[in-house]
């Protein structure tokens, strides 16, 4: 008997989470947002293959050793940092936001430490390949490219380099906060 009344103790004082439809359409808002920017993401950096395949097949690269491995370089680390998206996109949708609140906030947890590791880890990897696969074009584009455009070809990498930096980082502190801002609501 007393662990009858004790368990409904237990219950009567257990804390309440209460769910608006506000919070729960800020969440859904949140959330979309998140996926919405990982879809254009995608599509840009598909957009970026095109792209180099078609350079590739333009200036006949794929006769050439040293072109093909810049050139796979820079594709092969938008295949895979595509690849790490679109599996974060179905991680993200594997998400039941009907499920209880500590169910919920575990599966949100995870997610966030994968967004972390993606971003922290994957992401650097990805773009540091990206770049050594341009400077190993280098040479190909001095040889072949007058003085001029070589020049600006160099210049303006490095100023594009620079802004999709800053633009990374504002676009992941923002997704990360999000996702940070997430877990802590209830």
């Amino acid at each position: 008997m007393d662990n009858f009344k004790e368990l409904q103790n237990k219950w009567q004082n257990q804390t309440k989470v209460s769910a608006t439809e506000d919070g729960f359409q800020t969440l859904l808002k949140n959330v979309k947002s998140i996926e919405n920017k990982q879809k254009t993401g995608n599509i840009v950096l598909t957009l970026t293959i095109i792209i180099l395949v078609s350079y590739l097949i333009y200036v006949s690269g794929y006769k050439s050793a040293t072109f093909m491995l810049g050139i796979g370089l820079m594709i092969g680390s938008l295949v895979i940092r595509i690849a790490v998206e679109l599996f974060s996109l179905k991680k993200l949708s594997r998400i039941n936001f009907s499920k209880d609140s500590s169910t919920f906030k575990s599966d949100l947890a995870n997610y966030y430490s994968f967004r972390k590791y993606t971003h922290y880890l994957i992401t650097p990897i990805a773009l540091v390949t990206y770049v050594i696969g341009f400077v190993i074009l280098l040479p190909q584009f001095k040889a072949t490219l007058s003085h001029g455009f070589y020049l600006y070809i160099l210049f303006s990498a490095i100023v594009l380099l620079i802004i999709f930096c800053v633009f990374m980082y504002k676009q992941i502190k923002n997704e990360l906060g999000k996702l940070k801002q997430l877990q802590i609501q209830d």
